[in-house]
């Protein structure tokens, strides 16, 4: 006898929610600001993008195995929710090349030759890079995603993704040399290297950051401690339950928790928090979603209510007056 649903699972399979939700988040997006402000229309507009993105991933993949739009639901609640991403970030145009990378590495799955996806799910992830030079280290990654997940990698394939991760900064260089100004790519270097270093990062410096953080943490801080728990909690709970979904969409949520991560390892040695957040909440909605969708537990609804008063004290958090 199947278990009785419980209210955030009768949410999850809402279709009414995603309407409501995008009303919340114009409201939280205008209001607080008292007006019109192209900075901030700029940056609606790109979370709008996302989560269109992410709604056709789910519809077109099944990733819910039920009628939902709770991943755009999870997605557009978080961004409502932390007013440092209303104005315009160039980071969320490193979450739209992403979200997008997501939604053509799955076509790949078991294709026997998907050398024009993965030429353009590297393209997508090499232009996401450019206002955020760490991402590009997410294509080895998904070469392994490819192997492994996918089941979809091959010669031709390997090839067609370093063609398409190394278009766009062909066309720049070609650009900058006709140019003869390099140094917007010389700061795409220095970006990336800076991103990659962490030499001179010990065990040691841990504890001081962590008491700077119980001393007075910021709201970044406080927002990617939120999403990384819920990552956390939730990648245990679809793992425990993951043979319940097809094997097809087992791949891609394992590619999901991957990613998730990757992002949290990579926080460990990132100085500024602040452009990760975007790639962990894209990451980790469709977990967070999955998890309210189906957990008939009590601990689902204990959860659920808990993660609906923090991202209220956020919002609070950050953008009351």
């Amino acid at each position: 006898m199947p278990r009785k649903l419980r209210i955030q699972n009768r949410i999850g399979r809402s279709w009414a929610v995603l309407p409501v939700v995008v009303l919340l988040t114009l409201a939280l997006w205008w209001f607080p600001q008292g007006g019109y402000s192209h900075d901030y229309a700029w940056g609606l507009l790109l979370a709008v993008l996302v989560a269109y993105v992410v709604t056709e991933t789910n519809n077109i993949y099944q990733l819910l195995r039920v009628r939902s739009r709770m991943i755009s639901v999870v997605w557009l609640s978080g961004l409502a929710c932390m007013g440092f991403f209303h104005p315009f970030h160039s980071v969320m145009l490193s979450a739209l090349g992403l979200s997008v990378s997501h939604f053509l590495l799955f076509r790949t799955y078991q294709q026997s030759q998907p050398v024009a996806d993965v030429f353009h799910a590297f393209l997508a992830l090499a232009l996401g890079s450019i206002p955020f030079p760490p991402l590009v280290l997410f294509a080895l990654p998904f070469l392994w995603y490819l192997l492994v997940f996918m089941r979809a990698l091959t010669f031709r394939g390997f090839f067609a993704a370093l063609v398409g991760l190394a278009l766009p900064f062909w066309f720049w260089g070609g650009w900058v040399l006709w140019q003869g100004d390099a140094s917007s790519l010389a700061r795409w270097w220095q970006g990336l290297v800076g991103g990659m270093s962490v030499a001179g990062w010990h065990i040691s410096d841990l504890l001081p950051r962590l008491s700077a953080f119980v001393s007075s943490p910021s709201p970044v801080a406080l927002a990617f401690l939120l999403f990384a728990l819920l990552t956390v909690w939730t990648a245990i709970a679809y793992f425990l339950h993951s043979f319940d979904d097809k094997i097809r969409t087992r791949m891609m949520f394992y590619v999901y928790v991957s990613q998730s991560v990757l992002v949290l390892l990579f926080s460990l040695f990132a100085a500024d928090l602040l452009p990760l957040l975007p790639l962990l909440l894209l990451s980790c909605s469709p977990l967070v979603a999955h998890y309210f969708t189906f957990r008939v537990s009590w601990a689902g609804l204990v959860l659920f209510f808990l993660t609906l008063l923090a991202l209220g004290a956020l919002a609070w958090f950050t953008l009351s007056p």
